[in-house]
């Protein structure tokens, strides 16, 4: 017998959701400063190396699957792909990483001359650049170039990028535009779904919706076991499991069943499944790159493979069983060690309001069908 029923669990997860997505503000702020920055390396790059770049989202911002920080203070991480049109054979490593790095430092002079509301601040990481942008939220710049070898990727082909990175000599590989499509044709159809109904509430068109303004049950469930991931591996950066994994997993476990619960069991049980073994080794094989392996790292450092697997364990003992933990009061009391004390309060309080309208409106609704109507006497 369920403790709690599937409309419950579901309408209390969605409000978990809710407290936990970056707010709208944060992200549009993030979307303004990401335009400043494109245009002016635009035109830098034209004017100091008579080349062509763009700059453009990657990874959560793009996936639609970016989280609050945990910690009360931390600032949300939005990351971008600074490429640049120029062949890999007129430019090393680590002039690439350098150049940008100069480009950088300029553009943050640039934005202290026309006295900008927010200076940001600049800082050096293994492949990218970081900029800071006060509390809220900072820019993660990876400088690229074009990948060559289109033959490596099964859709996107001239998306493909190589990237540079302080610990490897030789050029990394991706595509971050051509993962996107990957994803998001995996819940092409619920995403047309949710983006009509967002059509029926508004005065705009089905195609001037974006698409992470429309998410789908599988971007929430995403966003959950990253919260529950941060939640866990808090302090623990080194070992904390790749979003990429999780997401890439997640995507491939998901069996578009209409519910948030049952989307959330379904993908920890069955993760595990989608792990390959070749050749002795862990495989999470790229969707688009069947030579790429995100989980390459765990060869050489088991700790990232044990942390992975210890994750997916309290993953599952948390939402294997949410039917049978007792009311969504209790339930929540344990969702506060996992997901973060202001979150679950937060949810719960709107779950609680809902719940009450909803049920409200039920009553309202049975009382009118079951009315019996006046008799009427018909005169001969």
């Amino acid at each position: 017998m369920l403790d709690i029923d599937e409309d419950q669990l579901d309408l209390f997860f969605d409000e978990i959701y809710q407290n936990l997505d970056v707010p709208k503000d944060t992200i549009r702020a993030a979307d303004k400063e990401h335009e400043i920055l494109a245009e002016w390396l635009k035109d830098d790059s034209e004017v100091k190396f008579k080349t062509n770049s763009s700059l453009y989202p990657q990874g959560s911002v793009l996936f639609g699957t970016s989280v609050k920080p945990v910690k009360d203070g931390d600032d949300f991480d939005y990351d971008l792909v600074y490429l640049r049109q120029i062949q890999k054979d007129s430019i090393s490593k680590k002039e690439l990483k350098e150049q940008v790095g100069e480009q950088l430092h300029r553009f943050v002079e640039h934005l202290k001359t026309i006295n900008h509301p927010t200076i940001p601040t600049l800082k050096e990481g293994g492949r990218c650049w970081t900029l800071k942008y006060g509390n809220k939220f900072h820019m993660d710049i990876l400088p690229a170039l074009p990948d060559e070898d289109h033959t490596r990727y099964t859709i996107n082909k001239s998306d493909g990028i190589i990237l540079t990175d302080k610990a490897l000599h030789e050029w990394c590989f991706s595509n971050p535009k051509g993962y996107n499509t990957w994803f998001k044709n995996q819940m092409r159809q619920e995403l047309n779904e949710v983006k009509a109904r967002l059509v029926r509430d508004s005065s705009m068109n089905i195609e001037e919706i974006p698409d992470n303004d429309a998410k789908t049950i599988l971007q929430r469930a995403i966003q959950i076991l990253k919260r529950h991931r941060d939640s866990t591996f808090q302090g623990d950066k080194e070992n904390k499991p790749i979003s990429i994994i999780i997401t890439t997993l997640a995507t491939k476990s998901y069996k578009k069943t209409g519910s948030l619960t049952k989307a959330l069991k379904d993908i920890v049980s069955t993760m595990a499944s989608h792990i390959e073994t070749k050749d002795g080794e862990d495989w999470v094989t790229s969707p688009i790159n069947p030579a790429e392996n995100f989980a390459n790292k765990w060869k050489e450092n088991p700790t990232k493979k044990e942390a992975f697997y210890r994750w997916l364990e309290l993953a599952n003992e948390e939402f294997g069983s949410l039917e049978t933990r007792g009311t969504v009061i209790q339930l929540s009391e344990g969702l506060k060690k996992t997901m973060g004390e202001t979150v679950i309060t937060g949810a719960l309080k709107s779950y609680q309001e809902k719940k009450f309208k909803r049920d409200a409106l039920k009553i309202a609704v049975s009382s009118v069908k079951t009315q019996t109507p006046p008799h009427t006497e018909v005169k001969s």
